[in-house]
């Protein structure tokens, strides 16, 4: 239709406002086949301010009647966002994330005392707060509504032994003296049991707090506790299992009998003979003819920085100063993948093995009894016949079964390969590199240098 300075009311209709769905943006569009004909700005602001009450660009409007702007759809307001809250968080009152990693001092030595392992509390400490959400905003939409703000979401604590809430539901306070801790995102406070050694005089200890060995644990004896083990002597073929970290001062011989398992960090003087394995870091200054199972990183620190015999898996990185012999010591180092995860594979690749082979077995049987079926209608052969079937049903379902987890678990370790193995000083030959999927056998002497992966290879770089 064309705008006519004749009828007023004509022009009026050809004047189109619109607000977007979300009521942030209003839309002005000016219907017009002659540019000789003008609008006036009486008549179009009057029918703006109908439908937009705020947000308005009055010279954006001036300059579409001024410049004859018509026959095009043009943003003349823009409402306001709101601004949603963050969300709460709680902030702890202790240092929940402590490395239980020993000093390296200038001449090589370690220093095993000033490690601060416990985070001590008394009671009525306060632990935790809940920091309530903040920040919020409403925004303004162009026909002058208001419009909400998303809530922050308030976090809610988990806690249990020895820790209550507050009336006003806030903090959390220590209700005995102990050792705070996060335990599978609980916060509780854990009594210490202190013992002077495990022995024929305790028996086997298994405690629901942390637990400090003035002496040794020996060859035989387990200890399990659900808080962090700290053994001022040595541990001698014994089982030690926990929770949190465990510190041995003066180091392990496990008799290739000995087990250490950690869900957090294991640092020791020295590790011989023995199976270890730890969610978080391992840290010693020898560690010698060992299986290693670690999810982070190992390292292996001082004057001997030594790494020798064994296997040593870790999920990051391995850090040796010396690895192998010169007596080429089969040594095998593997990072990359997590441990678990590896270990989960070869057992099915065992599993599928003994599949095969035993059906196999049950098929050759099964030809068997079918020849004699057919000579023979004995019951008892049709039995054993039924069975055998069932059996090799069963069998072939499972074996189905591993196979798919094989082939799932073998491309998450090809796809998953980022660890590395450092060597400060001399890597001899004997030595086998694992990193993701890819194998390096150590033919000669190298030092100083860093093995990683890179496109399915294992490749050199310096220290």
């Amino acid at each position: 239709m064309e705008c006519t300075t004749k009828d007023t009311k004509e022009k009026v209709s050809n004047i189109f406002v619109e607000i977007s769905q979300s009521g942030l943006e209003g839309y002005l569009t000016l219907i017009c086949k002659d540019t000789n004909i003008s609008f006036t700005y009486d008549e179009v602001f009057s029918i703006i301010k109908e439908k937009i009450k705020f947000g308005l660009n009055d010279n954006v409007v001036k300059d579409m009647i001024d410049n004859k702007i018509y026959n095009e759809r043009v943003c003349i307001a823009k409402g306001i966002l709101p601004v949603d809250e963050k969300d709460g968080y709680i902030k702890y009152y202790f240092d929940k994330n402590k490395k239980v990693i020993p000093k390296l001092k200038k001449d090589g030595t370690v220093d095993y005392k000033d490690l601060k392992l416990v985070n001590n509390v008394d009671k009525g400490d306060i632990l935790a707060e809940i920091i309530l959400p903040s920040g919020g905003k409403e925004g303004r939409s162009v026909t002058g509504e208001n419009i909400p703000y998303r809530k922050g979401k308030i976090p809610l604590f988990k806690y249990g032994k020895n820790v209550k809430k507050t009336d006003n539901g806030l903090y959390l306070v220590s209700t005995d003296r102990g050792q705070v801790k996060l335990v599978n995102d609980r916060l509780v406070v854990l009594n210490v049991l202190e013992v002077s050694s495990v022995d024929n005089s305790t028996g086997n200890i298994v405690f629901n707090g942390s637990v400090k060995v003035k002496e040794n644990v020996i060859n035989g004896f387990q200890l399990k506790a659900e808080g962090d083990i700290e053994i001022l002597g040595v541990v001698e073929g014994a089982n030690i299992e926990s929770l949190g970290d465990i510190l041995i001062r003066k180091g392990v011989q496990g008799y290739n009998t000995g087990k250490i398992s950690s869900k957090g960090n294991v640092v020791a003087k020295f590790i011989e003979n023995s199976s270890i394995s730890c969610r978080r870091d391992l840290t010693a200054e020898a560690i010698m003819h060992s299986d290693v199972v670690c999810n982070g990183s190992v390292n292996v620190i001082g004057k001997k920085g030594l790494l020798v015999g064994g296997t040593c898996r870790a999920r990051k990185e391995i850090k040796a100063k010396i690895i192998g012999s010169r007596m080429a010591t089969s040594t095998t180092l593997e990072v990359g993948v997590e441990p678990e995860t590896k270990i989960k594979y070869e057992k099915l690749e065992k599993e599928i093995f003994t599949m095969k082979k035993n059906l196999s077995k049950i098929e050759k049987s099964l030809i068997v009894l079918e020849k004699i079926l057919k000579s023979n209608k004995s019951e008892e052969k049709k039995e054993l016949y039924i069975k055998l079937k069932n059996i090799e049903k069963t069998l072939r379902i499972n074996l189905n079964r591993s196979n798919k987890e094989l082939n799932l678990i073998k491309k998450e370790i090809n796809n998953v390969s980022r660890g590395k193995i450092k060597v400060e000083d001399i890597i001899y030959p004997g030595v086998k590199i694992i990193i993701g999927d890819s194998v390096m056998f150590i033919r000669d002497e190298m030092s100083n240098c860093t093995f990683y992966e890179d496109k399915g290879e294992i490749k050199i770089g310096p220290y």
